[in-house]
C-alpha cells in the first residue's frame, strides 16, 4: 500500500511538471499575440482618429476656398454655394465619431471639443461671409473670413491633435517592443523553472513518501492506544455489523454479558449473549432502524439481567459509523449501568411523595390555625364590646359619687378594653393577609412609597425629615399588600427617629445576580441590638415599651407574610441608637415601561 501512494504521487508530479512545461509556454504565446494584435489595433485606431481629422480639415479648407473664391469675385452658383455650406452637414457626424474615438483619453476629449467650437465659430462668420456676398459686398466677406481665421484658428488645433496622437502611438510602439521583449525573457525563465520544477517534483515526491510512512506508523500506535483506552473503559462498548452480530466488544462489555472473545463462535448475534439481555423487540427494532435509516439512538432506558444475574438498569446509545475498506455499515452500541442512579432516584421520589404528605398536613394544620384565629377573633369582640359598654354605663351611673381611684379603674378598663380591640383587629388583619388571594398587576413601587411618604409625615408634627427616595422600578405584584408594606416600613421609620431633631429616612433599591430587586428603609433612629433581630417580624414581638414608641407588635410580622406570599424574603440590621435598615426582596419581572434602567 506504502508503494502504490509513493508512486501516486510520482505520477501527480510528472504530470503536474508536464502540464506547467506545456502550459506556461502556451499562455506566454498567447499573450504576446493578443498584445500584438492589440498593438495592430491600437495603431488603427490611431489611423482612423487622424483620417477624420485629416478630413475635417478638408472640409473646412474646401469651404473657405469657396469663400475666398466668391470674394475675390466668382460667380455665386449652386455648386459653390454648397462647398460653402458643406461643414453644417459634413463635420457634425465626423466630430461626434472622433469624440468617441478618443473617448478613453481625457485630455484629447478636451482638445476635440476645442477643434469643435472653433469648427462651429468658424461655421457661423461663413455663413454671415455668405449673407454678404448675397448681399454684394463681397469686401466686408473677405474681411470677415480673415477675421475668422484669427479668432478661430482650427490648424493648430489640427496640429494638436495630431501630434497627440503621433506621441501616443510611439508609446504603442514603444510598449509593444518591450513587451515582446519581456516575453522573451519570460520565456526563457520559464524554461529554466520546467527543469526546476522537475527537479523539484522528484525530491518533494521522494520526501512525501517519508512523511507518509511516518504518518502511518503514528496511525498505528494511535490505533493501538485507542484500543488500549477502550478496552480500558468501565462502560461497556461494541461494533456491531449489519446483522447485529459482534465485531468488536471491549472488557466490560465480555464481563457484563459473557462474551469470549477466544471462542471460535465468537462472532455471534446481539440476542445469544448475556442470557436473554437483548431479547428485547423494541430495542432490537430500534438499533435495526439505527443501521438502515442512519438515525441515533439516544438514552433507551431498560431493565436487564446480565450474566451474574443481576437486574441492572441501563441506558443504551447507539449510532451507525462507516468501517474504513468496506462499504457496509456499522453499529457502535454503549451502554451505561444506572443501576445506583436508577435506585437513589426511586428513594428519592419516595422521600418526595412523604414529603409532599407532610407538607399537606402541614398546610391543613395552618390552614386551621388560620381558620380558628379568626373564629376566636370574631368571638373575642361581643365580651370586649360588654366590657367596654358596661364600663362606660358603670362610669355615667357613678357620676360624681366615684372618688379617683374607681374613676382610674374604669378608665383602665376602657383602655384594656379599646387596646384588645385593636389587637383583635390586628390579628384579623394578619389572618387576612395569610387566606387572601393576590391580584398581582404592574405596581409602581414609586407612587407607592410617595403616597406611603405622605400618609406617615403627619406623624412627624413638629420635627424635620430629610427624605431620599431613590428611582424605583415597577414590579409585579398586590397593589394594595404592597401599599401595605410601604405603610408599615415607612410609618416604622418616622416613629422610631422621634427622639432625633432631623431625622434621615433612605428607601434605596439593588438589583441582584440573579435579577432579584433588594428594596431597603433605612433611618438614624433608636436602631435595635442584633441579637433580638429574630423577634422584630414575630407576631406581637416588641423591643421598646409602649411608653417609649406607641404600638402593637404586628406591622412587621404583617411585612413578612406579604413579602413572603410575593416570594421574596425579609430581613433587618441594625444597631441600639444609632439606626436600622429593613430591607425586603421582590423576583423581577420583566415590566414594559419599567425605571430600572438607571440602576
Amino acid at each position: 500500500m506504502i508503494k502504490r501512494v509513493g508512486v501516486r504521487w510520482r505520477i501527480v508530479g510528472l504530470l503536474a511538471a508536464v502540464l506547467v512545461s506545456v502550459a506556461l509556454p502556451y499562455f506566454i504565446t498567447r499573450s504576446s499575440s493578443e498584445q500584438a494584435l492589440s498593438s495592430r489595433d491600437w495603431v488603427t485606431h490611431t489611423a482612423d482618429i487622424k483620417a477624420s481629422i485629416y478630413r475635417a480639415d478638408a472640409i473646412l479648407r474646401s469651404s473657405e476656398a469657396a469663400i475666398y473664391t466668391l470674394a475675390a469675385g466668382g460667380t455665386l452658383d449652386k455648386d459653390l454655394e454648397e462647398r460653402v455650406l458643406l461643414p453644417e452637414s459634413r463635420l457634425p457626424p465626423l466630430l461626434d465619431g472622433l469624440r468617441d474615438m478618443v473617448s478613453d483619453n481625457p485630455d484629447q476629449i478636451a482638445r476635440v471639443a476645442g477643434l469643435e467650437a472653433v469648427a462651429n465659430g468658424r461655421l457661423k462668420l461663413t455663413k454671415e461671409a455668405l449673407a454678404k456676398i448675397r448681399t454684394g459686398d463681397r469686401a466686408g466677406a473677405f474681411a470677415l473670413m480673415e477675421s475668422a481665421r484669427q479668432m478661430f484658428p482650427f490648424r493648430e488645433r489640427v496640429v494638436d491633435i495630431l501630434a497627440e496622437e503621433s506621441k501616443l502611438q510611439d508609446e504603442r510602439r514603444a510598449n509593444a517592443k518591450g513587451t515582446a521583449t519581456d516575453n522573451r525573457v519570460v520565456l526563457g525563465v520559464a524554461a529554466l523553472a520546467q527543469i526546476a520544477l522537475l527537479v523539484i517534483v522528484v525530491v518533494v515526491s521522494e520526501r512525501q513518501i517519508a512523511i507518509r510512512l511516518a504518518a502511518e506508523s503514528k496511525v498505528d500506535e494511535a490505533v493501538k492506544r485507542s484500543q488500549l483506552i477502550v478496552q480500558a473503559v468501565r462502560e461497556p462498548i461494541a461494533l456491531l455489523d449489519s446483522e447485529l452480530r459482534a465485531l468488536l466488544v471491549n472488557t466490560a462489555f465480555a464481563e457484563l454479558y459473557g462474551y469470549d472473545a477466544e471462542d471460535e463462535q465468537a462472532h455471534m448475534p446481539l440476542r445469544s449473549l448475556g442470557n436473554g439481555a437483548w431479547d428485547d423487540m423494541a430495542l432490537l427494532q430500534r438499533l435495526n432502524d439505527v443501521l438502515a435509516r442512519d438515525r441515533e439512538l439516544w438514552d433507551y432506558e431498560l431493565t436487564q439481567r446480565t450474566v451474574d444475574g443481576i437486574d441492572r438498569f441501563v441506558v443504551i446509545n447507539a449510532r451507525r459509523i462507516t468501517q474504513p475498506d468496506t462499504q457496509h455499515p456499522a453499529l457502535l452500541l454503549t451502554v451505561s449501568d444506572i443501576t445506583a442512579r436508577a435506585l437513589v432516584e426511586q428513594k428519592i421520589n419516595e422521600l418526595n411523595r412523604q414529603l409532599e404528605g407532610k407538607v399537606e398536613q402541614v398546610s391543613d394544620v395552618n390552614r386551621e390555625l388560620e381558620a380558628f384565629s379568626y373564629s376566636v377573633s370574631h368571638d373575642l369582640r361581643a365580651p370586649l364590646r360588654h366590657i367596654s359598654g358596661f364600663a362606660g354605663k358603670l362610669e355615667a351611673q357613678l357620676g360624681d359619687q366615684a372618688d379617683d381611684r374607681v374613676r382610674h379603674y374604669i378608665d383602665v378598663i376602657s383602655s384594656s378594653s379599646r387596646r384588645m380591640a385593636q389587637l383583635i383587629d390586628d390579628l384579623l388583619v394578619f389572618s387576612r393577609l395569610g387566606r387572601g388571594a393576590l391580584r398581582l398587576q404592574p405596581v409602581d413601587m414609586q407612587s407607592l412609597v410617595e403616597e406611603a411618604r405622605a400618609l406617615v409625615e403627619p406623624e412627624a408634627r413638629d420635627r424635620r425629615i430629610e427624605w431620599s427616595i431613590a428611582p424605583l422600578p415597577i414590579v409585579i405584584g398586590d397593589e394594595n399588600m404592597l401599599r401595605t408594606v410601604w405603610q408599615n416600613l415607612l410609618g416604622n421609620a418616622v416613629k422610631y427617629t422621634g427622639n432625633r431633631e432631623v431625622g434621615q429616612i433612605f428607601v434605596e433599591v439593588e438589583r441582584t445576580a440573579v435579577g432579584d430587586y433588594e428594596f431597603a428603609v433605612r433611618d438614624n433612629g433608636a436602631g435595635f441590638d442584633m441579637q433580638y433581630a429574630s423577634k422584630l417580624f414575630g407576631v406581637f414581638q416588641r423591643l421598646h415599651r409602649a411608653s417609649e414608641f406607641p404600638g402593637n407588635g404586628i406591622g412587621l410580622a404583617n411585612v413578612r407574610r406579604i413579602i413572603a406570599r410575593h416570594g421574596g424574603r425579609t430581613w433587618a440590621e441594625g444597631e441600639t441608637d444609632r439606626g436600622a435598615t429593613f430591607h425586603f426582596s421582590l423576583p423581577a419581572s420583566d415590566v414594559p415601561g419599567a425605571r430600572l434602567g438607571d440602576l
